[in-house]
């Protein structure tokens, strides 16, 4: 037997034959027929000799994959928790492995060879494999997790957390949850450095490979004004000549969304205020000081804290945004779409308990978890 490690504490035993794949049909899958050819060709050299280097293949790929991703090899050994210069070794290693140069040196950011460019569509393959060998025997062991780690929008989680907590023991078994509660971009990096588990978010998060998406629902944007306004809310400009916008910061996503919005409709507002949480951004426009460009949602944490508002619909063209959980596949089984299911269970009675005058097309489940 020959043991090719996947992580740190994951071990995966394969035949031995004189060949790190068993068959030809897996190197025929990968295209790593050279790797056959190099280890036999080097078992008595330097890619695995006793007594030399233990050669971690799988955690070698994941290193490649996270360089690829950040395209900088010490983001890389961050992402990863360790030094660049074990980082740096596991390339070598594989690189060694393939007898073929991965990555271009001599740029900044780093650019992939044709072999890289190669090896990298294999490599995000071979890695779910790897979580699937994970997955599986966690599932054969019938073990909960110890312990959930969930990232959510900061303007939700409060609203979330009982009932994700509750659902999360109850249903799954798992004793402790763990809640990260930031913005979309906060969600991205929990995830690339395998901080958080899931995330309830409102980004498709494409630049992560290999997470599963479930949609939870689509919401529109209102305008929105102090209570009892009386001026005019159909004329944004004559609008802003009386109250001040205030608006998200464009360090967050709804306010980079929002102004992107405005910019294409030629819609120019003047800079008052600005925040980067939703009751941040309620509070001066219940104080009657200014309006606000919000999603029903994004009202859920002020409307709890006892702000006044009146809504009404853009009057200009809707801009709508997407609440979704993502997770890494095949990783945590059924439980990504048992929660998306609870979130929108949960949104959906909370907005029509704080919000009994939406209008009904402001927001919309998921068909497929609505159904649930």
């Amino acid at each position: 037997m020959i043991t090719i490690r996947a992580s740190f504490t994951d071990a995966i035993p394969l035949p031995w034959n004189g060949a790190i794949f068993p068959t030809k049909q897996a190197c025929a899958q990968w295209d790593f027929c050279n790797i056959r050819k190099t280890y036999v060709r080097s078992r008595e050299r330097t890619l695995v000799k006793s007594g030399s280097f233990d050669f971690n293949l799988f955690r070698s790929i994941e290193v490649f994959a996270a360089v690829v991703e950040t395209r900088h090899v010490t983001q890389a050994a961050q992402m990863l928790g360790m030094t660049q210069s074990a980082a740096s070794q596991h390339l070598k290693n594989l690189e060694t492995a393939l007898g073929v140069s991965l990555i271009d040196r001599n740029l900044r950011p780093i650019e992939l060879t044709k072999a890289g460019i190669a090896l990298h569509r294999r490599a995000t393959v071979i890695l779910a494999e790897v979580e699937g060998l994970r997955t599986d025997a966690r599932r054969i062991n019938a073990a909960p997790l110890p312990l959930l780690r969930v990232a959510l929008l900061a303007s939700i989680a409060t609203t979330l957390a009982p009932a994700l907590s509750v659902l999360a023991r109850k249903n799954f078994g798992i004793p402790e949850l763990s809640l990260f509660a930031g913005l979309a971009t906060d969600h991205v990096e929990l995830l690339r450095a395998r901080r958080a588990d899931l995330a309830v978010t409102s980004g498709e998060l494409f630049e992560i490979e290999g997470l599963t998406r479930c949609p939870v629902m689509t919401e529109k944007f209102l305008l929105v004004t102090p209570k009892g306004f009386s001026g005019d809310v159909a004329d944004i400009a004559k609008l802003s000549r009386k109250l001040a916008f205030v608006r998200f910061s464009r360090e967050t996503p709804v306010g980079l969304r929002v102004d992107q919005h405005l910019s294409r409709l030629r819609i120019e507002l003047p800079r008052a205020m600005e925040g980067d949480r939703s009751s941040v951004v309620m509070a001066p426009v219940a104080a009657g000081m200014g309006f606000a460009i919000l999603t029903p949602t994004l009202l859920i944490d002020g409307l709890a804290e006892g702000m006044e508002i009146d809504i009404h619909p853009l009057p200009f063209t809707s801009l709508s945004r997407n609440i979704l959980l993502v997770a890494r596949e095949r990783e945590l089984g059924d439980l990504p779409e048992a929660f998306a299911a609870r979130t929108a269970e949960v949104l959906k009675r909370t907005i029509n308990e704080r919000l009994p005058d939406l209008p009904p097309d402001h927001y919309t489940l998921d068909l497929s978890v609505a159904s649930t």
